[in-house]
């Protein structure tokens, strides 16, 4: 499966389905249309990072969901990158596109339909990971720190929420609508449990495996009970935003707390967070 590709040629869109991209620019691959390629590749774990398919384990709404993991733009021009692809090289069939999302880390990234002759498809692990993409044991060194970095920078998002939102909403004093603490539950759900378990428990299994990957993987999966929280989360998380944009009067006031803090998101943006994370594990354990 192409999960990442990087641009090989400018592009503007033509249409409302499509977008405009640059060379150098890293994309998610959303769908591949009626390729042949989605039926014949399949996804690959890193057999030394001890990971099965845990996807399975949790909701599959998670996979709807935009990246918040961000990787390096370390690319080289086409005619200095060396294929690590299968042979022969994959040919696009003529006017074949792709729907991808611009792999950039923006919560607002945007996704659409773009000829798939403006992808490198055949250089993808070069493009990702630069002149050491055939190095097995670099690979997973370069995930297992970002999984650290994204993991330190999630952590501290969640906790910022459950400051600025919950602990808001909490106090007292402060002047919150009844009907914003009568439905707190209903809009965060078990937000603050999640953010107690990355805060605490995941974030220090990754750091302190930081150095043997091999041992980053059994932290996931001695962890997976924990993650039935995000299980839960996901599957109320569409009513939880369908209430936020049904009712003016708890959307306007956690508008005038955004204005009032100074956050540059919305609430909605931040309770997307968990469902984002979730699938920012599939994609970097799959970049092996």
């Amino acid at each position: 499966m192409y999960d990442i590709l990087v641009v090989n040629k400018n592009y503007d869109a033509e249409g409302p389905d499509s977008i405009s991209v640059r060379i150098g620019d890293l994309v998610e691959v959303l769908d591949m249309g009626d390729s042949a390629v989605n039926a014949a590749k399949k996804p690959k774990l890193d057999p030394q990072m001890n990971i099965g398919q845990t996807e399975d384990r949790l909701d599959s709404s998670a996979s709807r969901h935009k990246l918040a993991v961000k990787p390096k733009k370390n690319h080289q021009s086409s005619s200095h990158r060396r294929s690590v692809s299968p042979q022969p090289p994959y040919q696009p069939k003529p006017n074949e596109k792709w729907k991808v999302r611009i792999f950039d880390g923006d919560d607002n990234a945007k996704a659409g339909w773009i000829p798939v002759s403006v992808l490198d498809v055949n250089h993808t692990e070069q493009a990702v990971f630069g002149e050491k993409s055939n190095d097995a044991s670099y690979r997973r060194e370069a995930v297992v720190r970002e999984l650290v970095e994204t993991e330190e920078e999630f952590a501290k998002d969640l906790q910022q929420v459950v400051d600025n939102y919950l602990k808001y909403i909490d106090n007292k004093d402060n002047k919150v609508p009844r009907v914003v603490r009568d439905h707190k539950d209903d809009i965060f759900n078990n937000f603050k449990q999640i953010a107690d378990f990355h805060n605490t428990v995941l974030i220090e299994g990754v750091k302190y495996y930081a150095n043997n990957a091999k041992m980053i993987g059994k932290t996931f999966l001695r962890l997976e009970r924990d993650f039935d929280k995000h299980v839960k989360y996901c599957r109320d998380a569409p009513v939880a935003q369908e209430f936020l944009a049904s009712n003016d009067a708890i959307r306007d006031f956690f508008m005038e707390l955004s204005a009032k803090i100074d956050d540059d998101k919305s609430l909605t943006e931040h309770l997307k967070l968990p469902i984002q994370r979730i699938n920012d594990y599939k994609l970097l354990f799959k970049r092996n």
